[in-house]
């Protein structure tokens, strides 16, 4: 395992204070010492195999682990309720261990839950609901949620930001940025996988997931989506309250059913196969049409109500894909859907180029070999998968864009909810049928009837902009002053490449100069008045020649390397 950066390795970002470098100096010593503190360094100590003699110390290290994580909070707490539902990465016991971050972390004062409302709603709690309880139906790293009665007698769901909670995930997330440009600069494999993009998208969600008001838009615009679904009755969201909610509380509708979680906990028999497909649908509906989708499915974010639909909550993590990405997501679940690899690759080549064309045909080959063996049928996602499919992106240097990247990332947190509690679900197989499904509710008669309605005025609109248009270059014409503007070079990477080369050919023609000299000089009789002897001279001309030459094939070489 690598040596872990110290603080002065961490430089890199904006320039701050002395009190805040102290902060974040005492920050790294706190988590160091919570880690000590629970036995979790040095980590080659952590017992990561499934050997059953060794259950009961991997058992133990999971609870220090929980605990430990709890304890460090924020950011920290996310990572573990990802790790507790890839129990294809870990041994049982320690997906068991951390299933306890997903429902019940230590909650917060009671008394500074109370005033945090009252300052961030302007009133008293008492004229604000008609009762509330003080103790948590659920408490997590970023907020914790009560239960409450309106004056009309309505049951909703508060949920409170834990005080203090804002400063800390700013700071713990300027930490692990730093850490991660760390990472980019000493690993080539972390360049390019776009490590910094990622963890930059991650951090920029994290820091929206402590404003309740970015919360409240994601679950009005998923509920609205939904709506307007063919099967809006499929998967519930909870009603919001906007003139309760501000930007450290949020009040939704209150949702009586049980987690996943506690329904894995509870090893209850309930039958999940309709409810996690219909989640699945919901899911690949929202990411392939909506362009904005739920992105954090672990088991502590998916109830199941009493009449077996399932409901989701906590809005906080929430994707979206830009028309033009969404457009090349859409192409590839056709092209997947009819497995052709050709439009596959396509596709893929719309979203990351290749930097060479001479590496097409290659990237076509390993793309096609990728499908058929990792995507094909009776074929199952786990964490080879992706690494496999790192490694053909990053074999050609392709850079995928990370809002497809972060979309990948909340497949793969739900395929762990599926592999913890239906290890049969064949994802890739119902993602099919349900894509073809998907296909077929985009082509009802409304739905098309408001694509052609869109189409159509974005017709018109640019059919009334072309009269003026062709009058104004008739008259650029008729006067002369047609002109065409083509920018060389814009492409900051084609810039470099170009004065490369031109660096290079410099210093090569000067030292094939420098050489063509020395030989001359090394090939004269010496003189014996002058100053400096032709061997001497022919001897500095030859050092010229070979530093100049040298220094050539180093630029080359640390070009190609870093291209």
């Amino acid at each position: 395992m690598p040596n872990p950066p110290r603080l002065s390795d961490l430089g890199g970002g904006p320039a701050v204070d002395a009190g805040t470098l102290r902060t974040r100096a005492r920050r790294f010593a706190e988590l160091l010492s919570i880690a000590r503190r629970h036995g979790l360094v040095p980590f080659r100590r952590l017992d990561f195999s499934r050997d059953p003699d060794t259950a009961d110390l991997r058992r133990s290290q999971a609870e220090h682990l929980r605990l430990a994580l709890e304890e460090a909070g924020g950011g920290f707490v996310k990572m573990g309720q990802l790790l507790s539902t890839r129990d294809d990465l870990l041994p049982d016991e320690w997906t068991e261990g951390l299933v306890g971050l997903q429902g019940s972390v230590t909650p917060a004062d009671p008394a500074e839950v109370a005033a945090l409302l009252a300052t961030e709603l302007h009133a008293p709690v008492g004229e604000l609901f008609q009762s509330l309880d003080p103790n948590p139906v659920a408490a997590a790293s970023i907020a914790q949620v009560h239960r409450a009665r309106l004056h009309d007698g309505t049951a909703v769901a508060v949920k409170v930001q834990r005080p203090g909670i804002d400063d800390a995930v700013r700071r713990d997330v300027d930490i692990a940025l730093r850490v991660v440009r760390f990472m980019a600069r000493t690993s080539i494999e972390a360049r390019q996988v776009g490590v910094q993009d990622v963890a930059q998208q991650y951090a920029d969600d994290l820091i929206r997931q402590v404003d309740f008001r970015s919360e409240l838009r994601n679950l009005e615009t998923l509920r609205a989506a939904q709506e307007r679904s063919a099967r809006p009755d499929e998967v519930r969201f909870p009603a919001s309250y906007p003139e309760l909610s501000g930007r450290r509380v949020l009040v939704m509708e209150f949702l009586e059913g049980d987690t996943l979680s506690a329904v894995r906990a509870s090893r209850a028999d309930r039958d999940l196969d309709e409810p996690m497909r219909a989640i699945l649908r919901a899911f690949l509906r929202q990411v392939v049409f909506d362009g904005i989708y739920h992105g954090d499915l672990h088991p502590g974010n998916v109830l199941l109500l009493p009449d077996g639909r399932p409901a989701l909550i906590d809005f906080g993590s929430v994707g979206r894909l830009d028309p033009g990405l969404r457009d090349v997501v859409q192409e590839l679940v056709a092209a997947y859907i009819q497995n052709d690899t050709s439009r596959i690759a396509d596709a893929v080549l719309r979203m990351a180029p290749v930097r060479r064309a001479e590496d097409e045909p290659d990237f076509r080959r390993d793309i096609a070999r990728f499908v058929a063996d990792e995507l094909g049928p009776g074929a199952r996602i786990g964490v080879q998968t992706v690494d496999d499919a790192v490694e053909v992106f990053g074999r050609y240097r392709l850079k995928p864009p990370p809002d497809f990247v972060a979309a990948a990332r909340a497949l793969a947190i739900f395929e762990g909810t599926l592999r913890t509690l239906l290890p049969s679900f064949d994802l890739l197989d119902e993602s099919r049928n349900l894509a073809r499904e998907q296909i077929r509710d985009q082509l009802r008669p409304s739905v098309l009837r408001d694509v052609a309605a869109r189409e159509l005025f974005g017709l018109v609109s640019t059919v009334r902009r072309l009269p003026r248009r062709v009058d104004r270059i008739g008259e650029a014409i008729e006067q002369n002053r047609l002109s065409v503007n083509i920018r060389l070079l814009a492409d900051q990477r084609d810039r470099r490449t170009v004065s490369g080369m031109i660096r290079r050919i410099l210093l090569v023609l000067l030292g094939s100069g420098a050489g063509i000299l020395s030989i001359v000089y090394l090939t004269m009789p010496s003189r014996p008045t002058a100053v400096l002897s032709t061997a001497a001279a022919g001897g500095l001309l030859g050092g010229t020649t070979v530093f100049l030459l040298g220094w050539a094939a180093i630029d080359a070489w640390r070009t190609r390397r870093r291209d």
